[in-house]
């Protein structure tokens, strides 16, 4: 008979083998440290500062 297994809703292993940071949070510039709201589906490094025009990070 095969295991049943309940699915792990903590942050962890993402798709592809990243890992997720649960869909709370936000994206900071490491230039000029400006904070925007994460927006989930969407990683952070996909976006750019609005001030300085770096790539953001995950914080």
């Amino acid at each position: 008979m095969a295991e049943v297994r309940e699915t792990d809703t903590r942050p962890g292993r993402g798709r592809r083998g990243g890992f997720g940071l649960g869909p709370g949070g936000e994206c900071i510039c490491p230039n000029c440290g400006t904070k925007l709201t994460h927006q989930r589906g969407v990683p952070c490094y996909q976006h750019k500062c609005p001030k300085c025009g770096a790539m953001m990070t995950r914080t």
